[in-house]
């Protein structure tokens, strides 16, 4: 099991920094997989213990790449936006709180099934965020947009909620909404990202412990050990440690590709993703086995 985080958090870190997304796409199936098959954990419980702990994992392998990103980014003689940032990230901090809420709500209202819509539901924004990115004209490196704070702000709060209620790290949320409703340039965007998740995935992690740890009062046995509600500590070092290490060769790959090649790339990610949980959802809510790997 241990073998299969660390090869699935290395990555994690290579396409989370590259793409600036939380590679939760990658994370959620392998700790998934690893809870029920090694340690027990019902399938109703599994995704939202892998949600959670993907959210910690996120908090510092974003970090992580952030920092590479913003140093790529001044090697072009470009700073890193800061006032964008704090407009966009600060409001999905507080989305991700209201989100958190709606999502334990959700799983409270319909145990049995919620895990499964949540992912269900995280693929159809994804389909829809690879059309986006396959219409969307690239946009220049230096064309950064003029800040609008209400448009940046009402833009973060509502990305927090919807990538928080279906318990993701985010970045796939705020990518397309970054790129193709703000205009912010896809490096950019990247950077962007990587350090919105900072924030939001902080937030997110902490209440999905919280919220997590009153079902857990309820039903001690369908946790397994070292858990705090939906955290995971074992999952969260075998696969965050690897994760933090790939995290730093991301950006170097990124700032090599051009923006038309890399909205295609994000694109093709983003339907693969969406494709699989739509189609894997709609089986499992049938009680079939899922057919897409």
């Amino acid at each position: 099991m241990i073998v299969i985080m660390v090869l699935a958090g290395s990555l994690v870190g290579l396409v989370s920094s590259f793409f600036g997304v939380g590679a939760c796409f990658i994370m959620v199936p392998v700790m998934m997989y690893c809870f029920e098959t090694f340690m027990g954990v019902p399938p109703n419980i599994s995704p939202l213990l892998a949600f959670g702990t993907n959210m910690a994992i996120v908090v510092p392998t974003a970090l992580s790449g952030a920092l590479r990103h913003r140093r790529e980014l001044k090697k072009k003689n470009m700073s890193f936006p800061t006032r964008h940032y704090l407009s966009f990230a600060v409001p999905v901090g507080l989305g991700g709180f209201t989100g958190s809420v709606l999502a334990f709500v959700f799983f409270t209202s319909f145990r049995a099934q919620a895990g499964i819509v949540l992912k269900t539901i995280f693929g159809v924004f994804c389909l829809v965020g690879a059309y986006r990115f396959m219409k969307a004209k690239p946009i220049p490196l230096k064309s950064l947009p003029k800040l609008s704070i209400p448009k940046f702000s009402v833009s973060g709060y509502f990305s927090g909620i919807l990538a928080h209620f279906i318990g993701i790290g985010g970045g796939i949320v705020y990518m397309p909404i970054l790129n193709t409703i703000l205009s912010v340039p896809v490096h950019i965007a990247v950077s962007l990202s990587l350090a919105t998740m900072v924030i939001g995935s902080s937030v997110g992690s902490l209440s999905f412990m919280t919220l997590g740890y009153i079902d857990q009062l309820r039903h001690p046995s369908d946790y397994p050990a070292f858990s705090l509600g939906w955290f995971n500590f074992v999952a969260f070092l075998g696969i965050g440690i690897a994760s933090i290490i790939f995290a730093q060769f991301g950006p170097k790959l990124a700032h090599r590709t051009s923006p038309s090649k890399f909205k295609i790339l994000l694109a093709i990610v983003y339907a693969y993703i969406g494709i699989r949980l739509v189609i894997n959802g709609v089986f499992q809510l049938q009680g079939l086995t899922p057919i897409i790997p």
